[in-house]
């Protein structure tokens, strides 16, 4: 394994690692185990919910290139009309920033 790979949540090598860094924060080995299968078991909602703003970032960018083409859209300030309803909060201010990112030099 390479130094900047992280080990692979499950392995021998994680289990050592989150241990060094959480494993102070709970009284017994099975406080220690049942938390660790906690964090294993929300792993992939974290990783899902923590990298959303980049997926927002180029579905943003993407719609404008289709509003674009489409001729719906001709500049950055058309965002704010074709921003998805749904989104809100940090979701929506990358999806915004990638549809005005199009129009950038």
């Amino acid at each position: 394994m390479e130094a900047d790979t992280p080990p692979k949540p499950g392995s021998a090598e994680h289990w050592t690692a989150w241990l060094e860094r959480y494993g102070n924060n709970y009284a017994t080995h099975d406080e220690r185990r049942a938390a660790y299968q906690d964090f294993q078991t929300n792993l992939a909602t974290m990783q899902a919910v923590f990298s959303q703003p980049d997926h927002m970032h180029t579905a943003g960018y993407l719609a404008a290139h289709d509003r674009v083409a489409d001729g719906d859209a001709d500049s950055p300030d058309d965002a704010e009309l074709w921003v998805p309803a749904h989104l809100t909060g940090p979701g929506r201010a990358d999806w915004l920033e990638g549809f005005r990112s199009h129009f950038e030099p």
